[in-house]
């Protein structure tokens, strides 16, 4: 007997049909945009938020669990530092901001961006000084905004 023999005709394979026919396959309901790239979704956007990171805080001898802080939250704390000029590499220069701000500002960012514990503004002001400074310096580096993010925000300009 030879290849192919005794097979019933609409199943014998065809090399060159039956890759059209995958292919055809392949293209057809299968081949939604939604399958072949992947949209974002809310639950992508939400992720953003719920991502965590240990800090461990030396003056505690602690650790505390942050998350990066969502444009809107981000979009608080510069309307509260106003408009600040930036340094040649990109990067504002909060040496110029009033320090009563800027503290406010570090205030504002660590109680955001805390998660355990969690607490309010007032209650980060109560924490050791330095304390409220480095977390919100973890939180904007977990947020993206990092002395890199301010050399690649120069660039774009």
């Amino acid at each position: 007997m030879r290849l192919g023999e005794g097979m019933d005709e609409s199943k014998r394979k065809i090399y060159g049909a039956n890759l059209l026919e995958d292919d055809k396959k392949s293209q057809g309901a299968g081949s939604d945009l939604a399958e072949n790239t992947r949209f974002l979704t809310k639950s992508d956007v939400i992720l953003g938020r719920d991502q965590r990171e240990k800090v461990y805080l030396e003056k505690y001898e602690k650790e505390v669990m942050i998350r990066p802080l969502t444009d809107g939250e981000l979009t608080q704390v510069f309307e509260m530092i106003g408009n600040v000029p930036l340094n040649s590499d990109g990067i504002p220069d909060l040496n110029l901001v009033d320090i009563s701000t800027n503290l406010k500002a570090l205030r504002l960012i660590t109680a955001l961006g805390l998660v355990e514990p969690k607490l309010s503004q007032d209650d980060v002001a109560n924490m050791k000084f330095g304390v409220p400074g480095f977390l919100a310096k973890k939180i904007l580096e977990l947020s993206g905004l990092s002395e890199r993010a301010g050399g690649e925000a120069k660039n774009f300009r």
